[in-house]
C-alpha cells in the first residue's frame, strides 16, 4: 500500500515528524515546527517542487528555566495539560503565511501540552472547514505512543505500514527488557531512578516515563508515585527536599524542550541542589529529554535503552548486552554529569544561609543487599535516638530536639512521672498504655490491639508458645495468617501476635500505602492481637533496634509467666535475597524462622484466596499496568502475569490490601471450611 501521490503532510509536533520518518513518508512531509530535528539526517530533497516550511516560532523570549517557567506560569490560563478542545494561548504560535505556502492537506497535532506545541484549537482558528484533515495525537501512555503509529499512518493511507511498525517497535522494547532481566546480576535489587523534568522549579517525570522505566528494568523513585499512578499521569513541580526522600540510586536530567547540552549544562550550574544527592551517593546523569524523554514518538525505545544504561552503568555485561542490539542512538543521547570538589565547595558555600537543610540533606541507609524501607531514612546528624540516649546518661529531663530545635521529655522523666499521661509522648516507658486513640497518637511500640479473653484461635492466654507474624495488612500476610491457623489445628496450638511498621508522621505503612487503622480494623476482626511500630524519620534509630523493643514490649505483655516468643513468621514468597537479608539480620536474635507461604505455587495461593472469600484490593502500585484501585482477582493474576509482571507482586510491583472485615471472621479465617 502507498500512499495517495497528493499527500501533503504538515507536523505542528516534533514526534509527528518522526513518525513519519520512520513509516517511509518524509518525502510528503511538506511542514515541521522550529523544533523538528527529524528530517536534518534524512533526504530533504521533496517530490516534485515541495519544500519543508517551518511553521511556527518561539513565543518565548527568555532562556533560563527560571524565567521560562516564570513566563508560562503568568501567562493567561496556562496549562501543561490542555482540554481538547479548550483555548489557551500557546507558546509556539502557527505562522500562517508559511502554512499557506506549504498547503498540507493532512496536519498532525495534538492536545496534550499547550506549552510544548501547537493545540487542534490553534489549527482549526486559522484553516477553512473541512480542510486540511486536522489529526490530533495526545498518547499519554507506551501502548497509545505505539497505537499513535498506525494512527498517522492511517491518516496518510499506509495503515498496514503502520501496523508492521508498531509491532516491531514493541518487540524491540520487550526484547530490551528481557535482555536486561537475563544479563544484570541477580538478587540485586533494581536501581532506583528519579527522572526530573525541569529544574528551576524542579519538576519530576509523567505520562510514558513510568513505563519506560519498567521497560528499563528500574525502580521509579518518585515522591507519591503511587498516588500519581491512581490520579493522574502528569509531572508536577516539587520541592529538592521530595527528590531527597525518595532515596534514588541515580537522577537523570531530561528537561522538556532541551538536548543533552543544555541539559548538561543546566545540571552543572544546579550544583548546589545536586550536592545533597552526591552526598548520598547518587549518581547524576544528563540526557537530551527533547528527544528521548519529552517526545512522545519513535525514540522513546532509545530513550528506555538510555535509561538502562544509566542505571546500569556499574554493570558492563548489561552494557555490553544492549549494545548488540542496535538500538543505541547514534548521538548515545546521554552522559555522566561530575562535580568537581570547587563545585561542591561554591555550592556548600551559596547554599550557607539555607536552614533547611535537615529536611534537604538526607543521609541514605542501606544494607548491603538494599533492602531498605522508611526506616532508614535519616537525617545528616545522627538523630534524635542518640541526643535522647545521651541526656537519659546525663541524668537531664529534657533535650532540644536537633531537627525542631523544640525541647523534648526523656524517658527519665516520664518515668519519674510514674505513670503513662495518655498523650502519645515519644519516649513514653509504659508502651502508651493509657492512649485512647494509638493509631494517630504513639510514638513507641506498642499493643494496638489485644486479643479478646474468650478468643477460640491463637490465644497467646493458653499457649505458652507464641509467634510474631510481620504483618503489612495485604494478601500475602492474610494467607499467611490462613496458613498458620491451618498449622494451629493440624500441628501445635500456639498464640499469635502481627507485628505491625509504619510511619510515625503519616501513619501510612511503608510502600502499602495504607493507614493503621485498616490494619487495626483487620486484627479486631480477626480477633489476633497486634503491635505496632511507629517509624520516626529522624531519629537515626536502626531498624533493628526498633523491632527489638517491639518484642520486648510484646514479651512484657503476655498473659502467662512461662509464655515465651519461640518463632518469627514472614510471609515471603520467593525472594532468595529478601530471605537471606532476615535470616542474617536476626541470627542472633534467638528465633526460630517461619515462611508458611515461601515457594507455594500461585496457583494453590490462588484457590485458597478465593476459598477465604475476602476481597483484597490494590494500594500501591509501581507499574502503570496495574491501576490502584483494582480488585486482586484470578482474572486480575491472569492479565499481570500476561504483562510478565509477577502474579502476586513479588518484586514490587504493586501491594494490597485485605479487607477481612467484608466475610465473617471464620470464613476469613477458614476455620469452618
Amino acid at each position: 500500500m502507498a500512499p495517495p501521490d497528493d499527500l501533503r503532510i504538515g507536523c505542528l509536533l516534533p514526534s509527528a515528524t518522526a513518525i513519519c520518518v520512520s513509516l517511509g513518508l518524509e518525502e510528503y512531509i511538506v511542514g515541521v515546527t522550529h523544533e523538528c530535528t527529524a528530517l536534518s539526517n534524512h533526504n530533504q530533497n521533496q517530490r516534485k517542487q515541495n519544500k519543508v516550511q517551518v511553521l511556527t516560532k518561539d513565543g518565548l523570549n527568555v532562556t533560563s528555566q527560571g524565567d521560562i517557567h516564570k513566563a508560562i506560569s503568568s501567562a493567561p490560563a496556562p496549562s501543561c495539560a490542555a482540554i481538547p478542545g479548550k483555548e489557551i494561548p500557546s507558546f509556539y504560535p502557527i505562522l500562517q503565511d508559511r502554512l499557506e505556502l506549504a498547503r498540507p492537506n493532512v496536519i498532525f497535532t495534538q492536545d496534550l501540552c499547550a506549552v510544548c506545541a501547537p493545540t487542534a484549537t490553534d489549527v482549526q482558528k486559522i484553516v477553512k472547514d473541512g480542510e486540511p484533515a486536522i489529526i490530533s495525537l495526545q498518547p499519554t501512555t507506551l501502548q497509545e505512543v505505539a497505537d499513535s503509529f498506525v494512527t498517522v499512518a492511517k491518516a496518510c493511507g499506509i495503515e498496514d505500514r503502520g501496523i508492521a511498525y508498531r509491532k516491531q517497535w514493541w518487540s524491540d522494547l520487550e526484547q530490551l527488557k528481557l535482555t536486561i532481566l537475563e544479563t544484570r546480576i541477580e538478587n540485586k535489587p533494581s536501581p532506583r531512578l528519579f527522572i526530573l523534568e525541569w529544574l528551576d522549579p524542579p519538576f519530576d517525570s509523567g505520562h510514558w516515563t513510568y513505563q519506560m522505566m519498567d521497560f528499563a528494568c528500574v525502580e521509579m523513585a518518585n515522591t507519591n508515585k503511587d498516588d500519581k499512578l491512581q490520579n493522574d499521569f502528569k509531572a508536577h513541580a516539587i520541592q529538592w527536599e521530595d527528590v531527597y526522600k525518595t532515596k534514588p540510586d541515580l537522577i537523570l536530567v531530561g528537561c522538556c524542550g532541551f538536548d543533552l547540552d543544555r541539559n548538561y549544562q543546566d545540571t552543572k550550574s544546579h550544583a548546589d541542589k545536586f550536592a545533597p544527592l552526591l552526598q548520598a551517593g547518587t549518581a547524576i546523569f544528563a540526557c537530551n529529554g527533547n528527544e528521548y524523554i519529552a517526545n512522545p514518538g519513535t525514540s522513546l525505545l532509545q530513550g528506555v535503552a538510555i535509561l538502562a544504561q544509566c542505571a546500569y552503568h556499574d554493570q558492563p555485561q548489561v552494557l555490553d548486552a544492549i549494545r548488540a542490539l542496535n538500538i543505541i542512538p547514534p548521538d548515545t543521547g546521554f552522559k555522566p554529569v561530575p562535580f568537581d570538589t570547587h563545585e561542591l565547595h561554591d555550592a556548600k558555600d551559596n547554599n550557607q544561609d539555607d536552614k533547611s537543610k535537615n529536611s534537604a540533606s538526607l543521609a541514605i541507609a542501606k544494607t548491603s543487599l538494599g533492602v531498605g524501607d522508611i526506616e532508614d531514612l535519616v537525617s545528616e546528624n545522627e538523630g534524635f535516638a542518640k541526643v535522647h540516649e545521651e541526656a537519659c546518661r546525663e541524668g537531664k529531663q529534657m533535650y532540644t530536639d536537633p531537627e525542631s530545635g523544640y525541647s523534648v521529655f526523656t524517658e527519665l522523666a516520664h518515668k519519674e512521672r510514674g505513670f503513662c499521661c495518655g498523650s502519645g509522648c515519644r519516649h513514653c516507658p509504659y508502651s502508651h498504655e493509657n492512649v485512647k486513640n494509638k493509631e494517630k497518637r504513639i510514638q513507641q511500640p506498642a499493643i494496638m490491639y489485644r486479643q479478646s479473653e474468650s478468643a477460640d484461635l491463637f490465644s497467646w492466654k493458653e499457649n505458652a508458645e507464641v509467634k510474631v507474624l510481620f504483618d503489612s495488612g495485604g494478601k500475602d500476610s492474610f494467607l499467611t495468617i490462613r496458613a498458620l491457623a491451618k498449622s494451629y489445628r493440624k500441628d501445635k496450638p500456639f498464640g499469635l501476635v502481627l507485628l505491625t511498621t509504619f510511619d510515625a508522621t503519616s501513619r501510612n505503612i511503608a510502600h502499602q500505602n495504607i493507614p493503621i487503622d485498616d490494619v487495626v480494623r483487620q486484627a479486631k476482626h480477626l480477633d489476633i492481637t497486634l503491635l505496632g511500630i511507629p517509624h520516626h524519620r529522624a531519629s537515626g534509630e536502626t531498624y533493628i533496634s526498633k523491632i527489638t523493643r517491639g518484642l520486648e514490649v510484646i514479651q512484657k505483655n503476655l498473659p502467662r509467666p512461662d509464655s515465651k516468643i519461640t518463632t518469627m513468621v514472614f510471609g515471603d514468597l520467593h525472594l532468595e535475597h529478601i530471605k537471606d537479608w532476615r535470616e542474617n539480620t536476626f541470627k542472633n536474635a534467638g528465633y526460630q524462622m517461619e515462611y508458611p507461604l515461601w515457594k507455594a505455587d500461585y496457583s494453590e495461593l490462588l484457590n485458597d484466596l478465593e476459598k477465604s472469600q475476602v476481597p483484597c484490593f490494590i494500594t500501591g502500585s509501581t507499574n502503570v499496568q496495574v491501576k490502584v484501585g483494582t480488585e486482586f482477582t484470578r482474572f486480575f493474576y491472569q492479565e499481570v502475569v500476561a504483562a510478565k509482571l509477577d502474579g502476586f507482586g513479588e518484586n514490587g510491583e504493586f501491594h494490597s490490601l485485605a479487607k477481612v472485615w467484608e466475610v465473617p471472621r471464620a470464613t476469613a479465617l477458614g476455620v469452618q471450611q
